[in-house]
Parts: structure tokens; sequence; C-alpha cells
């Protein structure tokens, strides 16, 4: 005997405004549909089932065009329809800009509820027919078409005339402008266009098919300051990247004749202090990796001024890789003889510059966003220590926190080290390692299944590690996905320079 239960009246009207009634869907239905529009803006899209006519919201913009065919499956009915795309289009041909667009195939679209017909009024067939001759108004791009685009109109700032002209409710300052109806200022600026771009449109003539001229605003001052900047700072490169690079520094191609024995002798040196997977392991090793990883070169040149003898500041990575690049500015800035056999221009050399150039610029970032913060409770020191795993250079990311104040009652400071390393076969593993009391507390992240599992399984033997070590283990703990920033005090300034200053 079935017994059905009967529905709160709420939900029943709320569904009954739906485009497809609830009492027309089954779960795990399958539905042929075309799409009739994609509104990327706003995330949703109008699709034609059958002889109905259906509007589906996504998470994020979607990269479908218009008359494309997909299939749906209705994954869930109450309170509110979701369906999910089980047979996605073809994708798009590569003219077609779908840079910041999703891939449809993981998504869940929502099924909205249908607008009443009070609430709908027609709109106009020519939005832009409030517009006289000679007057401008701005646009966002929605979509990018083969032949047409799809624009957002918005009022030009500071023109009240305009201002209560383009000011259109709802969709009806939406509009497709054919590529015939658009005379582009620079013709270049076409092929340059995303979704979500702002182009600058003047009426030439109005009518039921009005011509604009369009031309790309002129950037703001700050797109300026960041352009020059992204111009003339080196690209921020990770150690790993020189490493690869200093190998074939030491032994050159037979035609290329410009490595000096100065340079390779340099390579050399930094290469041999760089540990093995093996050393990081033993805390000695680990504590003089970190001291010598150019994150303290200036205090260790303090320190060689009081202690002459010290070793530290000779074996700093901040203070070699210093030398290197000055040597290979060096070799480059050389004339060379047009008969000689060093006339060969040296890629190699020029290559090896720019990511020494890049290394060096990263560990500098890394410098300032290590120096005390008044604003924050904690210090915070970030770097990035390379090493080698099988002759093949990795890197292993640290940001060790600590409390500037004593907190405990046995005046321990306490402190947080977080790890983040892609071992060999496993996916990126994030892991935060806090002492607080004389306990250590362990908490591993990794978006792998397979990798949170295999971690998961020797939480035991690592607790037996820190009892073998004197150390007292606190909770230990596994999770999917990304770890949160629960302190954003402790996060890195996005910024290098203040434009304000």
């Amino acid at each position: 005997m079935d017994i059905k239960l009967p529905l709160d009246a709420k939900l029943v009207m709320a569904l009954s405004k739906s485009n497809a009634s609830i009492s027309e869907l089954k779960l795990n239905q399958v539905l042929d549909a075309k799409i009739i529009t994609n509104q990327v803006m706003l995330n949703t899209l109008t699709v034609s089932v059958a002889d109905k006519t259906m509007t589906l919201q996504s998470q994020q913009a979607l990269a479908l065009q218009p008359g494309q065919t997909l299939q749906l499956q209705v994954v869930k009915l109450l309170p509110t329809p979701e369906l999910k795309i089980i047979a996605p289009p073809p994708p798009p041909s590569p003219a077609q800009n779908t840079s910041s667009l999703a891939a449809p195939e993981a998504q869940l679209l929502k099924l909205l509820p249908s607008p009443t017909a009070t609430a709908t009024a027609p709109l106009p067939s020519n939005p832009l027919a409030t517009l006289n001759p000679g007057e401008h108004i701005q646009a966002q791009i929605l979509n990018i078409g083969k032949h047409t685009l799809t624009v957002q109109l918005t009022p030009m700032p500071g023109d009240a005339k305009q201002t209560q002209s383009t000011a259109l409710p709802g969709g009806e300052n939406r509009v497709v402008l054919d590529s015939k109806q658009l005379q582009w200022s620079d013709p270049l600026a076409r092929s340059t266009l995303t979704v979500g771009s702002r182009v600058d449109l003047q009426m030439l003539k109005s009518g039921d098919l009005p011509v604009l001229s369009a031309s790309l605003p002129a950037p703001s001052i700050d797109e300026q300051i960041a352009t020059v900047f992204k111009q003339l700072l080196p690209v921020q490169v990770p150690p790993q990247q020189l490493l690869e690079q200093l190998a074939p520094l030491m032994q050159p191609a037979e035609t290329d004749k410009t490595v000096g024995e100065v340079l390779k002798q340099l390579a050399r040196e930094i290469l041999q202090h760089i540990p093995d997977k093996t050393k990081l392991f033993e805390p000695a090793t680990l504590k003089q990796v970190i001291a010598q990883s150019g994150l303290f070169m200036e205090r260790n040149l303090v320190d060689a001024e009081a202690n002459p003898q010290s070793q530290m500041l000779q074996d700093d990575f901040k203070l070699k890789l210093s030398k290197l690049i000055a040597q290979l500015s060096l070799e480059l800035g050389v004339p060379k003889d047009e008969l000689s056999a060093q006339q060969t221009a040296s890629e190699l050399l020029k290559e090896t510059l720019q990511k020494a150039q890049g290394n060096l610029a990263k560990l500098t970032l890394d410098q300032l966003n290590s120096l005390p913060r008044d604003d924050s409770p904690k210090q915070v020191w970030i770097l990035e220590l390379p090493f080698f795993n099988k002759a093949e250079p990795e890197t292993l990311q640290l940001m060790v926190e600590q409390d500037k104040q004593a907190n405990s009652e046995n005046g321990q400071k306490n402190w947080v080290v977080s790890i983040t390393i892609t071992p060999p076969e496993l996916a990126t593993i994030h892991c935060k390692v806090s002492c607080y009391d004389g306990s250590i507390n362990t908490r591993f992240w990794s978006e792998s299944t397979s990798t949170v599992d295999k971690i998961n399984a020797r939480l035991d033997y690592l607790r037996q590690q820190f009892e073998q070590k004197g150390l007292k283990p606190g909770f230990m703990d596994v999770q999917q996905g990304k770890p949160t920033q629960t302190n954003p005090q402790t996060l890195p300034p996005q910024s290098l320079l203040s434009e304000k200053v």
C-alpha cells in the first residue's frame, strides 16, 4: 500500500510557478534541450524542452552558445528542481572567447520560477532609440559571437541627461549589436575584447538599425601604473625553475662557447648546497637550510661583521644568487669580436639571467612579506626551500607563525608551521603543524580522495614518531579540500608597492 503525504501549501504554490510543472518532471528523467539565450553576466540559461521554455540558473557562467543542443537529467525535485548536463554540446570553435567561462558538464542547474504576466513588460525593439546622434554611452560585454556582440548598456557618469535616458530597468539595457553596426576607432580593438570588457559607444546614426562608433576606454591611472610595474619588474620565478637551468649552464653545448669558468663555479656552488629530500628529515639540516635560505641574508651580514669566521653568510642562497646574476650580466655585456668563436649570442645565458632575476624577485617579496607587522599579533615567516628528489628539483613551501607574546602558563610561545608540497605520484598536500602549551597538533588537507585515504592510514605512525622524538602529540586530522585562512592578518600583502605613498 502506498502512503502519500500531503505537500505543504506554500511549497505547492512555489512549485506551480515553474515553467515546467513539477508534475511533468520525474526524478532521473532525461530531457533534450536547445539553448535559446545564455545571459552570461546573470549565469542564467533559457532553453527549449519540447514545446516548453525553461529558465535555468548555474553557479557560474557556462561556455554555451544559443542554438546548441544538450541533454539534461533531473537530479532533484524538491524544494527546487535541479538538473545536470549529461551530454554537453561540442566544444566551441577557437574564434569564440571562452577564457572566463566554465566547462558545462560539471554544473548543476536550478529551475527558476517563471515571471508573472504583470511583471513582464515587452522589451523595446531598440534600447538605443533614446540616444541622439553624437551622444555617448558605455557598455559592458556580456557575450562575444562570431559576428555579434551582446552588451549591457550603462550610463555615462556625471551626465544627468544621459543617466535618465539610459538607465533602463531589468533586461531592457541589454542589446545585441551586429558587427556592421559598429565602427571601431582602432581596428585591432575588436580582437582584444573579452567577456566583461567595457567599451565606449557613440551614436552615429539612430533608427531601428543604429550605427555606433566603438572604442576602448582610456586606462585609469591605477591600470597604467600596474602596466608599468609589469613591464619593469621581473616576473617571480620559483627556485626549481632556476635549478633546472643551472645544469645545462655547467655543461653547455659544444656550439655555445660563452659560458666562462667563473660562471660554472658559481652555478656549481649553488647546486652543491641544495639538500636531498632525505636530508630534510634531519632537524639540524632543516634548521641550517632555513637559516641559509636567503630570507635572513641581511641579518647574517650583520652577524658576519661581528664574527668574520662565521660561514653562515658565505653559504647564504641569496648572496650566491646575487653573485650569479652579477656574473651573468657581466658576461652578456662584454662585447665579442666579430671574428671570434664567442660571437654567437648565448640564449642559454639570457634565459638563465631571466630565471635568476625572477627567483631573486620571489625571494625579495618573501622577505618583505616576512617583516614584522604592527597590526598582527603574530610574527610570520614565508619562504620556499628547494631540494632534490631523485635528482629532480622540487620546492617545499613553508609559512611559520609565532605569537609575539607568550600566552601559555609555562611561558612557552605558541607557533604554527604551514607546509605545502606535491610529492611524486600524489596530489598536493597542505599541512599545518601547531604547538600550543607543548602539544603538537597536526592537520592535513588534499583535494584528492586517494591522497586523503593514504594520509589517514598513517596518522598512527606519525603519532608514534612524535612520541619517539619526545614530543607530546595532540589532535590529528585529515580533510579533503584546501585549508581556510582563519586569521586574515597573517596573509601576505597582495601588492608589493603602495601606489598612494
